[in-house]
């Protein structure tokens, strides 16, 4: 049985993967739409540009068989990119019964898992090896993954691809 304080990072780099695979993705950047479209073949998904205020980057709701995923509109654009696939691994992964906050340093192992799940989603591993290897530097990546630069560093080092600085 699950530990319900470890959180499951491989299952949810693992889902992510799959789901990559199911969209034929195998370049930078990941289009949210693409995954969204491949979700909607088989759920009930809806995604909204919403007014959350300044301190709510997204919502998921779920009722039956209905998935409805709201992102913050005033955000930029990556944030936006991430916050939706962050909704779209809570879903994935199960955690769809109670309040969960988008926040990178949380503790929380649902937040870890859904965070592992977006990143793995936007930046996959085995894409971001293959373009370090060609010499690619991390702001180069950013611009190629459609990532913030902050994100590309965070996952460069979170995956030990490079030295934390």
């Amino acid at each position: 049985m699950q530990d319900q304080n470890n959180p499951r990072i491989s299952t949810a780099r693992n889902i992510a993967r799959k789901l990559l695979a199911g969209a034929c993705i195998t370049r930078p950047p990941v289009m949210i739409k693409d995954i969204v479209n491949l979700l909607r073949k088989t759920r009930d998904l809806s995604v909204y540009p919403w007014a959350l205020g300044e301190n709510t980057d997204g919502i998921q709701a779920t009722e039956g068989s209905k998935i409805a995923i709201g992102y913050n509109h005033s955000q930029h654009p990556h944030r936006q990119r991430f916050t939706v696939a962050h909704e779209i691994g809570h879903f994935l992964m199960g955690h769809t019964s109670a309040n969960y906050y988008n926040d990178l340093k949380s503790k929380d192992p649902k937040e870890i898992e859904a965070n592992q799940f977006a990143a793995e989603l936007l930046m996959p591993l085995a894409m971001l090896k293959n373009d370090l290897n060609d010499g690619k530097k991390a702001k180069e990546l950013a611009l190629l993954y459609n990532v913030s630069e902050e994100s590309m560093w965070w996952r460069l080092c979170d995956s030990k691809l490079i030295n934390n600085l």
